[in-house]
């Protein structure tokens, strides 16, 4: 092969010594090109994505519902040959341990490090359907506050917007947030929610915003992944880019 080579090009790429080969100068021209092309080869290989890479995410079910799936078809269109699995769970994962390649989750503020990129804050908001809003927003106490047990943000709450005495037992909780965010759209009291859990029914006018500003919990959603695969880090990248995204358009939400 390698004479039918040298006899096409019409020029000797080898040296035939007593028991050796050695490239001709010809020879290493070819080899050094070939090499480079052979890793141009291989990279634009290792971008090519293929039909089966998958991309397995585990979340708390009201970040997968209200802001996680509602969005996924940009990522789509991004990325057409990558596919996503996720698992809605509110427990905690060891990626080393466990068989995803994504975790977000709540935690509290600070905990960013090479393995924990930083979403957004968990800054709450009162809401509640509009149907009860004219006559909870003077006085709350005529309501009852829906809770999200696992992380009840009432008391923080409570305590920035200066009101005290509220009774315990006027308060109902809920194992996901979800849950107590259905309740107050069917005008069942008021509930707290990060303000981008709950942007969709603002706009759509399903709840109204109680008492102004939000108020910071001291905790953050966070991204944990396995950024090695390039699939992975690009459905990262992205999910960065839009939790950014809602930050930016936090500000153009009308205050009530």
């Amino acid at each position: 092969q390698i004479r039918a080579l040298e006899t096409n090009l019409g020029i000797p790429l080898f040296e035939r010594l007593h028991k050796r080969l050695r490239l001709t100068v010809a020879g290493q021209q070819l080899f050094a090109t070939s090499a480079q092309v052979l890793q141009m080869l291989q990279e634009t290989v290792d971008r090519l994505p293929s039909p089966r890479q998958m991309v397995r995410i585990t979340a708390a079910p009201t970040l997968c519902t209200r802001w996680l799936v509602p969005r996924l078809s940009t990522f789509y269109e991004r990325h057409p040959n990558v596919g996503i699995l996720i698992d809605a769970s509110i427990q905690y994962v060891n990626l080393a341990d466990e068989p995803f390649d994504v975790a977000i989750r709540h935690a509290r503020t600070g905990a960013n490090s090479a393995q924990h990129e930083v979403m957004f804050p968990d800054e709450v908001v009162a809401v509640c359907a509009p149907s009860i809003a004219s006559s909870v927003s003077s006085d709350i106490s005529t309501a009852k506050l829906l809770c999200f047990a696992v992380s009840d943000h009432w008391p923080c709450w409570l305590s920035a917007k200066g009101l005290t005495g509220y009774d315990k037992r006027d308060r109902v909780s809920f194992s996901h947030l979800m849950l107590a965010l259905d309740a107050a759209i069917a005008g069942q009291g008021i509930a707290l929610s990060p303000l981008q859990l709950v942007e969709h029914d603002l706009r759509q006018g399903r709840l109204v915003r109680l008492h102004g500003d939000p108020v910071p919990t001291g905790f953050s959603y966070y991204v944990v992944a396995r950024r090695e695969a390039r699939h992975v880090a690009a459905f990262t990248d992205w999910i960065i880019e839009e939790a950014a995204r809602d930050t930016e358009h936090e500000g153009q939400l009308s205050w009530d």
